[in-house]
């Protein structure tokens, strides 16, 4: 089954975020010139593990998206709470790296995830349950959850 315009147009968006975390991410670590941290691998290793960690509800969402691409009620709330938990993470990304300057912004780069991961797993439980739903094919108000 081929992916809906929503679906792809969330990929899209995805994917955009995902590239956007990782340009941040670079910027606010500043790994050029003679900066002390990344005279050996190591430095590059941790900073590769942290913006891992900060583009995976990216992932997440994009696979819970396509899990859920049978049902069309709960890939369609899916996505809108996918833009719920997507967009608040890129926006602290941005106001960390270029409108509140502080020393502990890269802390951003933590919780941001933490948050975002935590509202993935509400959104994949609203997610499951809507698929389970079935409604009525009478048009009646009654609905039947098949396990």
């Amino acid at each position: 089954m081929a992916p809906t315009r929503l679906e792809t147009s969330l990929y899209l968006f995805l994917l955009l975020c995902t590239v956007a975390t990782v340009a941040i991410g670079i910027h606010m670590a500043r790994p050029w010139g003679d900066n002390y941290a990344y005279r050996d691998a190591s430095g590059y290793g941790v900073l590769a593990l942290m913006l891992l960690w900060a583009v995976s509800p990216y992932a997440g969402l994009a696979l819970g998206l396509r899990l859920l691409r049978g049902s069309r009620v709960a890939s369609r709330v899916f996505a809108g709470g996918a833009l719920i938990v997507a967009i608040p993470g890129l926006v602290a990304y941005v106001d960390a790296a270029f409108v509140h300057l502080d020393a502990q912004g890269g802390l951003v780069f933590v919780f941001a995830p933490l948050l975002q991961w935590a509202g993935l797993a509400a959104l994949g439980m609203a997610g499951a349950l809507l698929r389970l739903w079935k409604p009525d094919p009478r048009g009646g108000e009654r609905a039947k959850v098949h396990p």
